[in-house]
């Protein structure tokens, strides 16, 4: 039994008994297809649906329908990195094995037990590693009857929400914010150096690109850059003198090994399982204390790529100097203002889908620097390439500042939720707090 006491007037339960806890399907392989509704498995809770989601066309029963804003807990997977309580976002889906639909139970608020189930995941975690067998652990429907808590009535729940949720929400927000950023740095990229858009459009201002015969007839970028890009495409069909090159051609591999016994426990370890797919903001990791082997330090403003199974898409820019796993490869643009280029580069879909083409191996494909350098692409000159870097740049920032405002307050939150829900401090001592947080 464990139980987490609070103010006398609070009731005590098991955490079991506060919710329905539903379990996913174990599906079989005839149920999958290439379309239908997603499956939704412990990696699309923590990266979204991908390529990579299986799909079915069957139905079932609806206590597995997953849509958005229903709450799952994952109880079986990585203690540190898996176990956990999500808010579902994607699109509708049917539910895996391994995974809970929770629904709060009578006089429990829906918000309230989220933050609940937040505040439990150190004791989930602690549960699952106790069990842990090859690598992954759980939480079982015994657990959850083990382990008794102190619930406050409705009106304090809704209290502590109205203090933890604003917290939440911002944290949401910057992440929404991060993932427009990034659309519109891709988008830009795309335009300007995959569709060779401004090129096309000066050519259709003249008539001379029957594919761009219904574009605007008028510039679409400032005056001072406009003028930057070539007025026609050469007779390889590319902006008239922009070159044929390679990854290599702009960027560097720049990684250095480094020593478990060499480093200071507090600097940050990044591993791939803190990478998220699709998005290069890269806002997880732990300390060097947890590191056994040698690793590779990587500076601030570097691009990290997950070399193993390459088609996760796990790219990112280094939000602090650190170490990674030596399944990254910490990369840099050799000169500054083709950082934003490199950056870029390597994020787009068919980069990605490149390096899984050309990788070693089946069940743990492999990619690597030498295979990476050789990508073809265009260059641009360099005014261009710097008119972008500048475009670019303060976005990058932007994403960089986000991820640490968004520790910031997930740390005051994980701070406040413990004293919130044991009863340790009250709502009034709570809001100083966070009004001293945000």
């Amino acid at each position: 039994m464990y139980e987490l006491v609070g103010p006398h007037d609070w009731n005590v339960s098991s955490v079991f008994d506060l919710a329905h806890w539903k379990n996913g399907l174990a599906f079989k392989n005839i149920d999958f297809s290439d379309h239908g509704r997603p499956v939704i498995k412990i990696a699309e809770l923590k990266n979204g649906v991908s390529p990579q989601t299986a799909r079915t066309m069957a139905d079932y029963d609806r206590s597995v329908f997953v849509k958005a804003g229903d709450m799952l807990f994952s109880w079986s997977g990585n203690p540190d990195t898996s176990i956990d309580v999500f808010r579902w976002e994607g699109e509708d889906g049917w539910l895996n094995q391994h995974i809970f639909k929770v629904t709060a139970g009578e006089g429990l608020s829906d918000p309230f037990l989220f933050f609940l189930l937040k505040w439990l995941r150190p004791r989930f975690a602690e549960i699952a590693r106790n069990k842990q067998t090859t690598g992954l652990g759980h939480v079982t429907i015994q657990d959850l009857k083990r382990m008794r808590v102190a619930v406050p009535n409705e009106k304090e729940q809704s209290k502590i929400v109205q203090i933890i949720g604003p917290l939440q929400e911002k944290i949401d927000l910057i992440r929404q914010m991060n993932e427009t950023l990034e659309a519109m740095a891709r988008a830009i990229f795309k335009d300007w150096f995959v569709d060779f858009g401004p090129t096309r459009a000066k050519m259709a201002m003249r008539g001379e690109d029957p594919q761009k015969h219904n574009v605007a007839r008028a510039p679409y970028l400032a005056p001072d850059i406009w003028v930057l890009f070539p007025d026609r495409l050469d007779d390889e069909g590319k902006p008239e003198g922009w070159r044929l090159g390679t990854l290599g051609d702009v960027a560097q591999q720049v990684g250095e090994s480094v020593k478990p016994e060499a480093l200071d426990p507090g600097t940050p370890y990044i591993g791939l399982e803190h990478m998220p797919r699709k998005s290069i903001a890269l806002s997880d990791w732990d300390g060097a204390d947890k590191v056994s082997s040698g690793k590779l330090a990587f500076r601030k403003g570097d691009f990290l790529f997950g070399k193993l199974r390459p088609y996760f898409h796990k790219v990112g820019i280094a939000p602090v100097d650190g170490i990674c796993s030596t399944d990254i490869v910490v990369l840099n643009s050799r000169k500054r203002e083709a950082a934003a280029f490199v950056l870029a580069c390597i994020s787009q879909d068919e980069f990605v889908a490149f390096t899984d083409r050309t990788s070693d191996g089946t069940k743990m494909p492999r990619t690597s620097w030498g295979r990476m350098e050789r990508y073809s692409l265009c260059i641009p000159n360099q005014a261009v390439l710097k008119s972008f870097n500048e475009c670019i740049e303060p976005m990058l920032e932007r994403i960089v500042a986000n991820i640490h405002e968004s520790r910031t307050l997930a740390a005051t939150r994980d701070l406040l939720l413990p004293k919130l829900m044991s009863g340790e401090i009250r709502v009034r001592d709570a809001e100083k707090l966070v009004g001293e947080a945000t």
